[in-house]
């Protein structure tokens, strides 16, 4: 059974009125994992036959994803499965609770079929640790990406039908685009964070840390199949929790109520002085042109301030103290692998007057950009300077996703849509970002590119999806 061109909602409809038996999705996503995971190592822990007797059991009534198999990365924590954030530290540690958007995932219907792989603390491009090893790309000898690589892959390779991941600087922007796949980093603010691991030793799973920068602009979202996919899971876990205070409630506009011919958009292919693909640079013009033909009105040139986010995205990266994770390092030492240690070695140590003057000029950034890209506005520009290629575990490759750490400084909402294919038969994906909360627009900027390119993208990956399922 393959479920590539239906979408979530008419999948659970169907659930729902009976028509599809309410286990038949998640014995499905069951068999893809039983024969495939052992292959891929994309999920670090299954609970299959625990999920398989849930949906046979379950009472579907008003439930918007009746029936769902999806996964979840290894760094929200779930109730009845460790979370491990793909490090030594946390083997076999259990949160005993469910991230609010893993609770509210279940509460909706969607059934849970496991944990999945990720770079140590979710700090990689690649997917590969030292408690579980690499990951693999079900459609082809390149990265699944970092670092909800495993996320991706186990969608890919038809382990669940969607699944949650947490974005830093394209952590679900490039795996998406690496598997062929969608992926949604929501505004700031738009998902509860709570239960995102790892948390201070001895302190609440689901409590909100805010001592680094990594806490402030990560953020949890989807991915999935389809751009309409990712409304129906945003829809689901949306909203303020009472733990988060970043949460807030701000109302979620339907992309289908968006009509591109309304919007305006400044797009670019390079960001900095960083070297980009032209297979990348050919993929980006091309999805100008595809949101030109569809009215779209188009400007070539991004604001400054993108450009000005990235080298403040990575001053503020470089100086982030890191404060959980050198706690964990320091209760249990010798454990943290190689790349993290680095990182943790690496890190600058700025004055209170320097750091204080890095997010001064962080907000200017923002600010000068909202001056732009507000109402019916939009970017577009690529996930990744490189089309994806096997990076040989190299999980420490962060240049590669200078356009998605420029636009992850500003908590803006951005979308990773799946537009060309590679010579290679490697993805090509673009970013479409919108104004804070306006996920509407940049998901009716997706749907027109995802009509479109069906028509021009060469059968290779299609046909490498299906093959996965």
């Amino acid at each position: 059974m393959t479920a590539t061109r239906v979408t979530l909602r008419e999948l659970a409809a169907q659930v729902r009125s009976g028509r599809l038996a309410g286990d038949a999705l998640v014995k499905h996503a069951g068999d893809q994992i039983e024969h495939r995971n052992g292959t891929l190592n994309a999920l670090v822990c299954s609970r299959s036959t625990n999920a398989q007797q849930e949906a046979a059991t379950s009472d579907w009534t008003d439930r918007p994803l009746a029936g769902i198999p999806f996964t979840v990365k290894d760094m929200l924590a779930t109730a009845d499965l460790p979370t491990t954030c793909g490090s030594r530290t946390l083997e076999n540690w259990s949160a005993g609770v469910d991230a609010t958007a893993v609770a509210r995932m279940r509460a909706a219907g969607a059934v849970l079929m496991g944990k999945s792989n990720c770079p140590e603390f979710a700090l990689g491009v690649d997917t590969n640790n030292e408690l579980f090893g690499r990951t693999f790309n079900p459609l082809g000898e390149w990265t699944p990406g970092g670092s909800s690589g495993g996320e991706a892959a186990a969608i890919a390779a038809g382990m669940s039908l969607v699944g949650l991941g947490s974005d830093y600087g394209g952590s679900i922007r490039w795996p998406a685009q690496c598997t062929g796949l969608v992926g949604l980093r929501p505004t700031v603010g738009r998902v509860p964070r709570s239960g995102e691991q790892p948390t201070l030793p001895g302190a609440d799973p689901l409590g909100v840390e805010a001592v680094s920068f990594q806490d402030a602009v990560q953020v949890i979202g989807p991915i999935g199949r389809s751009i309409d996919d990712m409304h129906t899971v945003l829809s689901v876990i949306s909203g303020p929790d009472g733990i988060d205070p970043v949460a807030v409630d701000e109302p979620l506009g339907h992309y289908r109520e968006v009509d591109p011919r309304d919007i305006e958009v400044r797009w670019g292919t390079h960001i900095g002085n960083v070297p980009v693909d032209p297979e990348v640079v050919r993929t980006v013009l091309f999805a100008v042109e595809v949101l030109r033909s569809s009215g779209t009105r188009v400007q070539e040139g991004l604001p400054d301030a993108v450009n000005d986010g990235l080298q403040v995205y990575d001053l503020l990266r470089a100086a982030d103290a890191m404060s959980t994770i050198a706690a964990l390092n320091t209760a249990r030492p010798g454990l943290i692998g190689a790349p993290v240690r680095a990182m943790l070695g690496n890190r600058t140590e700025p004055g209170r007057a320097e750091r204080a003057a890095l997010w001064e000029h962080r907000n200017q950034i923002v600010a000068k950009l909202r001056q732009w890209l507000t109402g019916e506005r939009a970017l577009i520009l690529p996930v990744s300077v490189d089309i994806p290629r096997d990076l040989h575990g190299d999980v420490a490759n962060f240049p590669l996703l200078a356009p998605s750490r420029a636009i992850s400084l500003c908590g803006f909402p951005s979308l990773s849509v799946p537009v060309a294919t590679a010579h290679s038969g490697a993805p090509i994906s673009v970013q479409v970002v919108a104004p804070p909360f306006r996920e509407d627009i940049a998901l009716a900027l997706g749907a027109a590119l995802e009509q479109a390119s069906e028509g021009v993208r060469t059968t290779t990956l299609k046909n490498r999806i299906q093959d996965a399922n």
